[in-house]
């Protein structure tokens, strides 16, 4: 191989995956500088009624409480140093594609190496209407009522999967601090 494709394959391999990197936000937290020593956790009620857990409460509260046990956190029902609430913020979010697309490429075939670089123009961009959600979790002090500890999801497509909704959870509860420290 010529070093004059070596360059070329390198230059669409560091493009393409600047490409991936570019779009994914991380997920965000805030903690207390006041955290008091917490130990055992439990839920938060949604409104003055109870309402119905919905198939994905169910896979949430199932994550976070995974996420603390591992944390060290024991979940209590009758009286929790802290309770977690959470809530699902969706949104439509209208992304205007670009008409004009650039595409490159590097192959060989038969000893012969090749490159190309192509370009097309569509006929104006397309108004692509996506439907969005967040997921944000609280922690709030039980004797304090005062939030402790807030995290926030990266975005994702509405009514995911329980596979979804655990890495969700995970990515933020990277931030919860470790029972003890």
């Amino acid at each position: 191989m010529t070093a004059r494709v070596r360059i070329l394959m390198a230059l669409a391999a560091s493009i393409s995956l600047l490409g991936c990197a570019a779009g994914a936000p991380k997920p965000q937290w805030a903690t207390a500088a006041d955290m008091p020593e917490l130990a055992t956790f439990g839920w938060a009620t949604q409104g003055s009624a109870e309402r119905p857990l919905t198939i994905l409460d169910t896979q949430v509260r199932t994550a976070l409480a995974a996420q603390l046990t591992r944390k060290g956190y024991a979940e209590s029902a009758d009286a929790p140093d802290f309770r977690m609430s959470y809530e699902l913020v969706t949104y439509e979010k209208n992304r205007s594609s670009n008409p004009v697309r650039i595409g490159i490429g590097v192959g060989t075939w038969g000893g012969h190496v090749g490159g190309s670089v192509g370009t097309s123009v569509g006929l104006g961009g397309s108004e692509d209407p996506k439907v969005r959600a967040q997921l944000q979790i609280h922690a709030v002090a039980t004797e304090s009522n005062r939030e402790v500890w807030t995290g926030t999801t990266t975005t994702f497509g509405p009514g995911p999967d329980a596979a979804t909704v655990e890495r969700a959870v995970a990515g933020v509860m990277q931030g919860f601090p470790q029972r003890g420290r």
